[in-house]
């Protein structure tokens, strides 16, 4: 960040310098040739994110098909002084990340199955950034959860109509069956998800699957570990158990099988939960790869690379620029990767319906604490830690019951304070019985993509 506003400071510096030695006429030389250089890199940088810019794709018209009615109340700032480049002045944030599922142009040949389907937004991630920045916790919601879904605004101006348990995969579909009509379709999918979760949504990030394959190729690819192996019908992939170095096309196979089995004949159910995990591994995998030093050091892979990321996406105007989305990255600069966490919301499988789920209202049903799917929505509503998750962990190291929520409700009534105790701010939840903490692989850190990886019936010494 901060070559843009330094990288044509020594020109200036160098002018002053040489009226101070003018009787140094090499001198003179030789501080101009440094300034024309400086001045001639500061302009090749300025094209190169003028072309960057232009790679990207903004939707201006998505808050105001959003409208300000009934929406929840945006995250109040940190205390702390908010870095001067970050886009969001340094308050919580969360960002929509989506991905549509449509079979038009390239994408019809990464995601083979149902080429008939219309366009739906088949990955919905709520990415959760922290008011202090030192965490970002990304939970998905399945394609396949029943929700209510808000009427939205359709291109010709009129409204689509409420519905009730209508799968979330079909807002954007509710906007418009037009894979070309983003800024409606986006906006319904913020609409949704505002109205499900409680949670005001800053920005978006939507993401075309095609797109995404080539970031993975300007990568030079990345490597999966699949213990198990896993041969899809539909996607037709075939990966043997251990390390598999996929390409961009192989990784979206990958992350979209639902339907087939494993190397051992195991069966898979065919709902989108059971993807979800694997489309997790791969925004780890490819983060890591990302962040890594050794990648960053090439120039052109560095520079291949954001020209693959950049005309991968469409946002919002907030991220609308490379400076917006590197001032919000500069931000985040000091954050762990150990407390960027991924996971998915607590849900239930439908009585009517095995494939459909719906979010989890009863506590036994969640593996974060406790927590149902409305309550863990509050939880990051508040910007506060995620039971389960690293930063929580150093909170409440002894996980004790002022630490987790019970069954019964606080004496403030429903989720309010119940995450708190100790420093965290307030008391427990009233009763506040022990509940256990959730198993680590419901909560997946960046770093936890193995380094090492053991095909299934090896033991560690195979």
């Amino acid at each position: 960040m901060h070559p843009r506003h330094a990288a044509c400071l020594p020109p200036t510096l160098a002018r002053h310098r040489l009226r101070a030695q003018s009787g140094r006429r090499p001198l003179k030389i030789g501080a101009t040739v440094v300034a024309a250089t400086l001045l001639a890199g500061c302009v090749a940088v300025g094209e190169r994110i003028r072309q960057l810019d232009s790679n990207m794709t903004v939707l201006e018209r998505v808050e105001e098909l959003v409208g300000s009615a009934g929406r929840p109340e945006l995250q109040a700032t940190t205390t702390a002084e908010p870095e001067p480049l970050d886009p969001f002045g340094g308050r919580a944030v969360n960002i929509l990340i989506t991905a549509i599922d449509s079979r038009e142009g390239e994408n019809a040949t990464v995601v083979r199955d149902s080429l008939e389907s219309p366009p739906l937004n088949d990955i919905n991630m709520i990415a959760h950034i922290s008011a202090d920045r030192s965490r970002v916790d990304i939970v998905s919601i399945p394609r396949d959860t029943l929700v209510d879904m808000p009427s939205c605004t359709r291109p010709d101006g009129s409204m689509s109509y409420e519905r009730s348990s209508a799968m979330i995969n079909e807002a954007f579909q509710q906007a418009s069956d037009d894979p070309a009509d983003k800024a409606e379709g986006v906006a319904c999918i913020m609409k949704t998800i505002e109205y499900v979760s409680g949670i005001r949504l800053d920005s978006f990030i939507l993401v075309e699957f095609a797109s995404f394959a080539k970031v993975v190729d300007a990568l030079g690819g990345v490597d999966m570990c699949v213990p198990d192996g896993l041969i899809g019908d539909k996607t037709h992939i075939d990966l043997p158990p251990g390390i598999n170095h996929l390409n961009g096309q192989g990784a979206l196979q990958f992350a979209r099988t639902r339907s087939g089995k494993t190397y051992a004949g195991e069966y898979l159910d065919g709902s989108d939960v059971v993807r979800i995990s694997r489309q997790q591994q791969l925004i780890a995998t490819v983060v890591a790869e990302v962040l890594s030093s050794g990648d960053l050091q090439s120039l052109p892979k560095l520079n291949a690379t954001a020209s693959a990321v950049t005309k991968s996406l469409a946002v919002g105007p907030e991220l609308g620029s490379v400076m917006d989305m590197a001032g919000l990255a500069f931000a985040l600069r000091g954050i762990k990767m150990e407390n960027v966490s991924l996971f998915t919301i607590p849900w239930t499988q439908d009585q009517q319906d095995n494939n459909r789920v719906r979010l989890a209202t009863w506590h036994d049903q969640s593996r974060f604490g406790g927590l149902n799917a409305e309550e863990l929505f509050e939880v990051l509503a508040r910007d506060e830690p995620v039971p389960g998750t690293a930063p929580y962990k150093v909170l409440h190291p002894d996980t004790g019951s002022d630490a987790v929520p019970s069954d019964e409700p606080s004496a403030s009534g429903g989720a309010e304070g119940t995450l708190g105790g100790g420093e965290a701010g307030g008391q427990g939840g009233a009763g506040g019985a022990d509940a256990p903490m959730p198993d680590d692989d419901f909560v997946s850190p960046v770093t936890a993509v193995s380094a090492t990886c053991v095909p299934a019936g090896q033991g560690s010494d195979g």
